[in-house]
């Protein structure tokens, strides 16, 4: 089922009604200002299962998390040196995704280890009303991993989305076209922070 949401003022009937859908352990496409994600609750281990085997992926393989604001990001990862957090105030909100030190409120099925000796996580905030709207309604994260199944190009509209995994998710939100192109990531782990992979924001800034 499709549900139409202004992409500049979302309604907050339909707000709402993802929310509501969301706490009940719900699966939503939804779009971001760079591709469509596939969501739920982050701390919903049950609905985050339920995307890896939607997406045919290893359930192993973290998912990023979205956050609605800077004060909810700051809860997911420890304590940001003054250099990092004015890079990530440039950042974000924006089409990236900062690699950073989880924090305690991580679930550990959110964590990757990666170069780091201490747990990291996938943390973004997209420029886009739906989602940071949507999170703060919530009062906490969502997951964001692209939609498409394993292998596979992203899937790039809510009709091409009802068509092809409709039939295993609760709902897809079309509230605007993404930009089509994936987020830049960035890691911060390191002594500097480091380009992980090339995408729609630009780097270095």
């Amino acid at each position: 089922m499709i549900l139409s949401i202004h992409p500049e003022t979302p309604q907050r009937r339909h707000l709402e009604r993802v929310a509501e859908l969301l706490r009940k352990d719900g699966v939503i496409a939804y779009p971001t200002d760079t591709l469509f994600g596939l969501g739920c609750l982050a701390h919903r281990k049950k609905a985050v299962d339920r995307i890896a085997t939607i997406k045919g992926r290893d359930a192993k393989k973290p998912m990023s998390v979205l956050c609605g604001d800077f004060e909810m990001l700051c809860r997911y990862t420890r304590h940001l040196d003054t250099p990092t957090f004015r890079v990530l105030k440039q950042m974000l909100p924006g089409p990236y995704t900062a690699l950073l030190p989880a924090s305690r409120e991580v679930p550990r099925y959110l964590e990757s280890k990666g170069k780091a000796a201490h747990p990291v996580v996938g943390l973004r905030i997209p420029d886009h009303p739906f989602c940071i709207e949507l999170v703060k309604l919530l009062g906490e994260p969502i997951i964001t991993t692209s939609c498409n199944l394993a292998g596979e190009p992203p899937l790039e509209s809510a009709w091409e989305i009802e068509e092809v995994l409709g039939h295993a998710l609760d709902l897809v939100v079309d509230s605007g076209v993404p930009l089509g192109v994936g987020s830049t990531i960035v890691d911060f782990t390191g002594e500097e922070p480091a380009l992980v992979r090339e995408g729609a924001g630009p780097w270095p800034l």
